[in-house]
């Protein structure tokens, strides 16, 4: 019988260990993470007018999210038909060349043939009275036999790549057309939704018309999300840790999360007596956000005021927020290197123009981004 080496049965016994950390880990964020929504669920229950529209303001914006997210995979999926159409159809125009150019190869090869008659060995042996001469002539013209039939049987071949051809030309066409079809469809339910956000939002701003009505939601957001982060801080503390390269060693070398001008920075007032814990930095709707540093998700989800928020443990009790996205590309539990994108900028969470709201966060303490990014984005 065959003996399995320790090592290996140590290194496979290291593997599963790790891997159920893993799992309990992504199990444990999952968790906290279903508590934060089922709060969120039971605040929307309330009976204020409110309430009511910012639920349907959530629902407005997920859904939004979603034919978003569907529209950017039929996009690549037209992308991909358009460039494998384009390729068919290229194939299909040298194919047409290469028949045209054989066919008046074999043209002339029967006129030839034809000229010489169909005896042309019998021909040859009666006009040659040197021997030598007769034996070369007759191996040239098994040659030039040889050299026909190859030029007849690549003609076949091009002739039945072509029927191939026009007919996955024709599958190919139909695919984008269904496809197209499919993204105009989306197209329409997005203009919709946008437009009902829209109504919402107008209704929303209506109702909070005093200063003091402003500043009570702003408090209320804040609290939110402070109680969100106080959350996951307690179920992070036991989690495998996050960061390759410790966190305040790449101070001031990390990428900034998105492109655009910052148009709210760290501590400038927000309202009253309220400042701004981050930076909020205009955006392209659909643009990139990417992570700052490697770590892990520990939060993926809609969170009221803040839109569909991603929040990263960088290990060291150092935590990165993204807001206001536009949908979101990696999932709680999930790694994530530096400058990988996790989400795409947009207007969720109530806004009326794109941005995104950025933090970092040290055991619960904000910190100015400033310090800790690059200059510009490269």
């Amino acid at each position: 019988m065959r003996r399995i080496p320790l090592t290996l049965l140590l290194a496979c016994s290291v593997l599963n260990f790790c891997l159920a950390d893993e799992r309990e880990d992504r199990q444990r964020l999952q968790q906290v993470q279903k508590g934060i929504a089922e709060l969120q669920e039971k605040l929307a229950n309330t009976s204020s007018a409110r309430d009511h529209l910012l639920s349907e303001l959530r629902a407005r914006e997920m859904s939004l999210a979603r034919l978003q997210s569907d529209i950017s995979v039929l996009e690549k999926k037209l992308a991909d038909q358009n460039d494998r159409l384009a390729s068919l159809e290229q194939r299909g125009q040298e194919l047409e060349s290469h028949r045209e150019q054989q066919s008046a190869r074999i043209r002339a090869e029967i006129t030839a043939a034809y000229r010489l008659g169909r005896e042309e060995p019998v021909k040859l042996l009666l006009n040659q009275d040197d021997p030598e001469q007769l034996a070369r002539q007759l191996r040239y013209y098994q040659y030039f036999l040889e050299a026909r039939g190859k030029k007849l049987e690549q003609y076949r071949v091009t002739l039945a790549e072509l029927v191939e051809i026009k007919a996955a030309l024709s599958s190919q066409r139909q695919k984008v057309l269904d496809t197209r079809d499919q993204y105009d469809v989306q197209l329409t339910d997005l203009a919709t939704e946008q437009e009902k956000r829209q109504l919402l939002l107008a209704s929303m701003d209506r109702q909070l018309g005093t200063d003091k009505q402003r500043l009570a939601e702003f408090n209320a957001e804040s609290k939110r999300l402070e109680d969100v982060i106080a959350a996951l801080e307690k179920a992070i503390r036991d989690l495998n840790s996050a960061a390759s390269e410790p966190f305040p060693k790449l101070k001031g070398k990390m990428v900034r999360p998105a492109t655009g001008k910052v148009i709210k920075a760290f501590g400038s007032r927000r309202a009253a007596n309220l400042k701004w814990l981050g930076w909020l930095i205009q955006t392209r709707e659909g643009d990139p956000v990417v992570a700052i540093h490697h770590g892990r998700v520990v939060f993926s989800d809609y969170l009221r005021g803040q839109g569909l928020l991603m929040i990263i443990d960088h290990g060291g009790g150092y935590l990165s927020l993204y807001a206001h996205n536009q949908n979101l590309l990696k999932e709680t539990g999930d790694w994530v290197q530096a400058g990988e994108a996790i989400a795409r900028a947009g207007v969720s969470g109530g806004l009326d123009q794109s941005a995104l709201y950025f933090e970092i966060r040290h055991n619960g303490k904000p910190l100015d981004p400033g310090p800790w990014l690059v200059r510009s984005r490269k």
